[in-house]
């Protein structure tokens, strides 16, 4: 008797032990849903995620999340692509192609909204268009 009891005791425990695991597998299944569309971020945390590409070297990915952000009107997301534009393969490579001309509509963005660093880009921006060069590039 002792030991058909032992015996059912075990059993027991070791289904409770299988249906605790199974639980948790369910669970940690369910909570790791994969990145997929119904996935919806704010410019703001695609700003961030702009920078960290930007730390991670990888400029194609922070390129497009800067211009989701900024075209989500955040500013900063602006000013920075603004002047990722203007720096292009100078700082980032041949991944980032220069265009002063997309450059200063981000900055005019960004200026309308406050940002005096892009006003300063701005001027920057107007010398280099009134240049002989440059004259009349971007209209």
């Amino acid at each position: 008797m002792a030991s058909e009891l032992n015996q059912i005791t075990s059993w027991s425990l070791r289904w409770r032990i299988f249906l605790a695991g199974a639980l948790c597998l369910v669970a940690a299944l369910s909570a790791a849903r994969p990145h997929g569309t119904d996935v919806v971020l704010h410019a703001d945390q695609r700003f961030q995620l702009a920078l960290e590409a930007q730390a991670a070297r990888d400029y194609p990915t922070m390129l497009q999340e800067l211009r989701q952000a900024a075209l989500e009107d955040n500013a900063e997301a602006q000013e920075m692509l603004g002047m990722v534009l203007l720096a292009g393969p100078a700082l980032y490579g041949a991944a980032i192609k220069a265009d002063r001309c997309e450059a200063r509509r981000w900055m005019l963005r960004a200026a309308s909204q406050g940002s005096d660093t892009a006003r300063v880009q701005l001027t920057f921006l107007n010398r280099l268009r009134q240049s002989p060069a440059g004259r009349n590039v971007c209209e």
